[in-house]
């Protein structure tokens, strides 16, 4: 019994520490507004682009022979700021298309700017502009993106889909609060979101040991000149 006694207090004091983060990230949670945590106000719907009714096109049919991309899965017609575009879905993912000549489209610098200008709400300018060839911490699962930086109060930062331009993640300072919260409460110290994670399947482990080592301690403790008042209830004394 001394053993687990001093098993049981240790252990305690180290879930009893995560406790602590769980209720204060909590808290935190409840306190942040959502709407900033989101970063919804500092991001416009896109316009819709006015654009000629019969562009001159070239057809996929004369491209999909050399196109290399995979089994074709969809291809339609978009819009990227001021111009159509070719948007090409296939098994190995998307890319754009010039209608005009069929030649591949890349975003570049200066066509990520434009589009986080447009999407943008706010007093900031673009400060950075910085391609991720991978997911990133902000984007998670996002694969490459652009990320375009503001230079305003809540050092907002857009992120957009390097394929096809599509805007993937808001995030600003106010998030960047919530997620570190996030991350001691799920206890996902590389990923974030992952509740199945061995170490906080450890610890919810570790809490249920602790709570039923606790009761036998408990029992323990008691002797039986503890219950001689219900004795002496019992026999009317």
């Amino acid at each position: 019994m001394g053993f687990l006694r001093k098993l049981h207090k240790w252990l305690g004091l180290i879930v009893g520490l995560q406790v602590v983060l769980w209720s204060i990230s909590g808290l935190i949670f409840a306190w942040l507004d959502h709407h900033q945590v989101s970063a919804e106000h500092s991001v416009r719907e896109p316009e819709r682009t006015v654009l000629p009714r019969a562009p001159a096109l070239v057809e996929p049919a004369n491209w999909l022979s050399t196109s290399g991309e995979g089994e074709i899965l969809e291809i339609r017609l978009a819009t990227l700021l001021d111009q159509w575009v070719w948007r090409v879905q296939t098994t190995i993912g998307v890319s754009l298309r010039s209608v005009a000549t069929g030649e591949p489209l890349v975003l570049n610098e200066n066509l990520v700017r434009e589009l986080a200008q447009r999407r943008y709400v706010g007093d900031g300018r673009v400060s950075s502009i910085e391609f991720h060839p991978t997911t990133t911490l902000e984007t998670r699962d996002a694969a490459a993106t652009w990320e375009a930086r503001f230079d305003d109060e809540r050092q907002t930062t857009l992120y957009f889909a390097a394929d096809d331009g599509r805007l993937v993640e808001a995030r600003n300072s106010t998030w960047r609060v919530f997620d570190f919260f996030w991350m001691l409460h799920t206890m996902d110290y590389r990923g974030r979101d992952n509740f199945n994670n061995p170490l906080v399947i450890t610890v919810g482990f570790a809490a249920l040991w602790l709570s039923l080592s606790g009761l036998l301690l408990l029992l323990r403790s008691f002797r039986r000149e503890d219950f001689a008042f219900l004795t002496r209830w019992a026999a009317g004394g």
